[in-house]
């Protein structure tokens, strides 16, 4: 998808130009000012500004006086190129994905053995699976914004986000196209399963805040179908981040309605007679919580630890892992360490993240690239 159109006009007058971006490439095609038509053909002119995938945007400007000012793609993914690494609560640390990439979005499989990321070219983001065992990538999505890949629980399936239209599942095994589950132009996210895997919970952003949902799905002759989204509750606060427990009964989520964010649980499903009760977790800010398979645990931020009891009494949070390395990650299946995905380490990295570069007569160097047309 291109960047919508911007005008470049001459200081002397005349004929402009309509400048745009398609990925990271700047294209210019002659203007006529006065037609208010296009004259010509449209001329490849830089191929590294930076692109914004959420926004379907380049990150660049032309002034009046023709400078040209961009952000450079390369620099910007070279200060996002992250390992993965396991880390557990003494603080050791096992590469995992060594290899550096841009991954975002940690996932791991039910069993622990795969991991679902999402890689960032610049250009796109899609979904990726790597399987320790045979140092592999395979590639699951291949056009779109596609975020938030999530496991089903018995691991044959990921759901994902793409960016205006909506959610959809796919066999990690590549060996159908993805399905459908909801089909929408808002902005979802898919967090966590039920246990049974027949209900997804995910929440859904925009202008208003943010608020949680739950999906019924039916599998009909290996063909999932997403049935009515239903509310989790009502709420006039932000909530996000909805985490099935182990046994279905509960959802950990985040919430704002205290002028901070907090980790909270209620019961699922929501009482009949009215929203039914909730239980903080959290005590200081917290976000992000999971739940531990080996144990009454919920982990959360970065990275506390909290014991609970069947009623979802919490006790007082504890530290649990002092200096994890990286903001995103995912908790293992046994619950004894975590997935990190951990910033490479470079000189260069912080500079070249900020490296935006002025063109100066910017106009000047179009009219001897691209000649107006006839």
């Amino acid at each position: 998808m291109a960047t919508p159109p911007g005008i470049c006009r001459p200081a002397s007058g005349g004929a402009g130009y309509l400048i745009y971006t398609n990925r990271a490439a700047l294209f210019a095609i002659p203007f006529d000012l006065e037609a208010l038509e296009t004259r010509g053909t449209a001329v490849r002119v830089l191929d590294d500004v930076a692109y914004n995938g959420f926004t379907k945007t380049g990150q660049y400007d032309v002034s009046r006086t023709g400078t040209l000012v961009f952000r450079k793609a390369s620099g910007e993914l070279s200060a996002q190129m992250t390992t993965v690494q396991w880390v557990d609560p003494t603080g050791g640390k096992q590469p995992l994905r060594a290899t550096p990439g841009t991954y975002q979005q940690p996932s791991l499989s039910p069993d622990g053995k795969r991991i679902a990321l999402t890689v960032d070219d610049g250009r796109n983001r899609d979904v990726w699976i790597f399987d320790p065992q045979r140092d592999a990538l395979t590639r699951l999505t291949f056009e779109g914004y596609n975020i938030n890949p999530t496991w089903s629980p018995d691991g044959q399936a990921i759901v994902f986000s793409t960016l205006g239209r909506g959610l959809f599942r796919v066999r990690v095994d590549g060996a159908s196209q993805p399905q459908a589950l909801v089909r929408t132009r808002t902005f979802l996210r898919p967090w966590s399963f039920a246990p049974d895997g027949t209900r997804l919970a995910y929440f859904e952003t925009g202008p208003a805040p943010s608020q949680i949902l739950t999906l019924p799905l039916v599998n009909q002759g290996d063909q999932w179908k997403g049935g009515e989204p239903e509310p989790f509750f009502k709420s006039r606060f932000a909530e996000r981040l909805p985490s099935f427990s182990p046994d279905g009964r509960w959802l950990a989520y985040d919430s704002n309605e205290s002028g901070t964010t907090e980790v909270y649980v209620r019961a699922f499903p929501p009482p009949s007679s009215g929203q039914g009760g909730k239980w903080p977790v959290s005590t200081s800010g917290g976000t992000g919580a999971r739940w531990s398979r080996s144990g009454p645990e919920l982990v959360y931020d970065q990275l506390m630890a909290v014991r609970y009891t069947v009623t979802v009494v919490a006790e007082k949070p504890r530290v649990w892992i002092a200096k994890l390395g990286g903001s995103e990650w995912d908790l293992a299946p046994d619950g004894k360490r975590v997935a990190v995905l951990t910033p490479v380490e470079s000189a260069r990295a912080p500079e070249r993240e900020q490296e935006v570069v002025f063109l100066l007569n910017f106009v000047d160097e179009l009219r001897r690239r691209v000649p107006p047309g006839k």
